[in-house]
């Protein structure tokens, strides 16, 4: 399943914060190291560190297998973005449950997609 882009308008229902301070930032192509042991109610996310250690969930369809072992297909973030009830939010990508949204003063990151209402226009 790849990422459903969606460029939609949506309203925040239940608050979300952050849970990690320094999350996961790799490039397409970076090498990933999943940890097949840590596990997640959410399906479609397997728990990664890079070659320096950093680690956070990442979207199953964007790793791959290859000769060298495993890598991302494309550039990702791991930051959750951290939002208030009623807060207005830009969807851009669609995700095993999760939604890659900006607010209105230009905050960037993952919400749940339980937490957020996208308009039907």
């Amino acid at each position: 399943m790849q990422a459903n882009e969606v460029a939609r308008h949506g309203v925040v229902t239940e608050p979300h914060v952050r849970p990690y301070p320094d999350p996961l930032r790799v490039r397409a192509g970076e090498r990933l190291f999943p940890d097949q042991g840590k596990k997640t109610e959410i399906a479609g996310w397997t728990w990664c560190a890079d070659s320096h250690g950093r680690a956070g969930w990442v979207p199953q369809a964007w790793i791959r297998p290859d000769r060298r072992g495993w890598a991302i297909i494309r550039d990702y973030d791991a930051i959750e973005l951290t939002v208030d009830e009623g807060e207005e939010v830009d969807v851009l990508l669609a995700e095993a449950g999760f939604l890659w949204a900006t607010t209105a003063d230009g905050r960037a990151g993952w919400v749940p997609d339980d937490h957020v209402r996208l308009d039907e226009t």
